[in-house]
C-alpha cells in the first residue's frame, strides 16, 4: 500500500496519573475511558472552539503518545502547560528522535487500536488509512511525492492539518465532527459546539466539490477533477 512522509508530525510523551484526565478535558473527544493498546484521534480548540491541533493519542500503558504537528506544537504547548497547575502531567517532545508516514489505501480492520510490526508502530485511525511511526534507526520506506495522497484525499473526503484543519477553522466546520463527543464532559470551547450541534447551524461544512463550481477562495485542497472545500452552509 502506498506511504507518504509525514512532514509535519510532531510527537510528544505524556505521564502522570492525570494525563488522560487532562487531555480530556481540553480537547474535544472523550479520551478518559481509553486502555493500554487504543489510538484515538481527539481536537484541542481555544475558548472559541477553533481549532488549536489535531491530536492522535495512542495508549502506552505506563504513558502516551501523543502525535500533533511541528507547525502548532508552540501553540498547543502554551495553551496546555499554563493549566496542568497541580495535576500529575508531565509533556517531553520526542519528535526529533521519530520518523512518520501516513500508509492509505489500506482496508483496516481494527480500527482504534495499534501494534508493533518490525519496529513500526502502525495506527488505524480510519477503515482506510494508517499512521505509522518509527525510531530513526528503523528502516521505513516512503514516498515525498503528496500529489497522489491529496488526490486520495479529496476522493475519500478526508480533512488533513494545513489544508482544512487550521486555527481558523473549528471541528465541525473542518470536517472533523466524528471527533467532537457529545456526552462528555466539559471541556474547552465545548459550549460554543454544543450550541451549533444543537441548533444544527454551524455556519461553514467541509464538501468535496467539482472544480469550477464555487469561488477558489473556498477551495482548501486543489485537485485536478475535483477539490475539497470549507464553504458557507448557505452556498450549497
Amino acid at each position: 500500500m502506498p506511504r507518504v512522509a509525514y512532514d509535519d508530525a510532531a510527537l510528544t510523551v505524556w505521564q502522570g496519573l492525570d494525563a488522560l484526565q487532562f487531555i480530556d478535558g481540553l480537547s474535544s473527544n472523550k479520551i478518559v475511558d481509553m486502555v493500554q493498546g487504543e489510538v484515538r484521534q481527539t481536537v484541542f480548540t481555544s475558548t472559541q472552539a477553533k481549532i488549536i491541533d489535531l491530536a492522535t493519542v495512542f495508549h502506552m500503558g505506563k504513558f502516551l503518545a501523543v502525535q500533533t504537528h511541528k507547525s502548532q506544537l508552540e501553540r498547543l504547548l502554551q495553551h496546555v502547560t499554563p493549566r496542568i497547575l497541580n495535576q500529575e502531567v508531565s509533556i517531553v517532545d520526542v519528535t526529533d528522535q521519530n520518523i512518520f508516514c501516513i500508509e492509505y489505501g489500506v482496508m483496516n480492520n481494527e480500527v482504534g487500536r495499534f501494534k508493533s510490526v518490525e519496529g513500526i508502530t502502525h495506527g488505524y485511525l480510519d477503515e482506510k488509512y494508517s499512521l505509522l511511526i518509527a525510531s530513526l534507526n528503523t528502516d521505513c520506506e516512503w514516498s515525498d511525492d503528496t500529489d497522489e495522497f491529496h488526490e486520495w484525499r479529496i476522493k475519500n473526503q478526508v480533512p488533513w492539518n494545513g489544508f482544512e484543519v487550521t486555527k481558523s477553522n473549528h471541528p465541525l466546520s473542518a470536517g472533523l465532527g466524528q471527533l467532537v463527543h457529545q456526552a462528555k464532559g466539559c471541556y474547552i470551547g465545548q459550549e460554543v459546539l454544543a450550541r451549533m450541534i444543537s441548533r444544527g447551524r454551524q455556519g461553514k461544512k467541509f464538501v468535496k466539490v467539482e472544480n469550477g463550481t464555487v469561488d477558489d477562495k473556498y477551495i482548501t485542497t486543489q485537485g485536478q477533477n475535483f477539490s475539497l472545500a470549507i464553504i458557507r452552509e448557505s452556498n450549497q
